[in-house]
């Protein structure tokens, strides 16, 4: 039987005083967010990247969601993480990373 639950978790959230929300996407370094649908898109990004590893491809549904989030890492200048992002989107889609 295979063990279906997560061994990844959400990244740390919180409200700053002016309201808005900010993501701890490294010790102690976190990233202010214009929303907090953008800060929990990042936050969720580890469970969508394991959802990607667990997944039967092709698979366009979780390929959406890692260019959704791969978008969202990209506004924030979180330049690596949006390439990985976007390369395991064309994995699962079954199509060539070289293009």
């Amino acid at each position: 039987m295979e063990n279906t639950q997560s061994t990844e978790r959400p990244l740390p959230l919180r409200q700053a005083d002016d309201d808005t929300w900010e993501v701890e996407n490294s010790p102690d370094k976190w990233t202010r967010c214009e929303t907090k649908e953008d800060a929990m898109t990042i936050s969720n990004a580890p469970l969508i990247l394991e959802k990607s590893f667990k997944t039967v491809y092709p698979d366009e549904n979780v390929a959406a969601e890692l260019e959704a989030t791969a978008a969202v890492l990209e506004q924030y200048n979180i330049g690596f993480g949006s390439r990985f992002f976007r390369v395991r989107a064309k994995v699962v889609r079954c199509e060539d990373i070289d293009n």
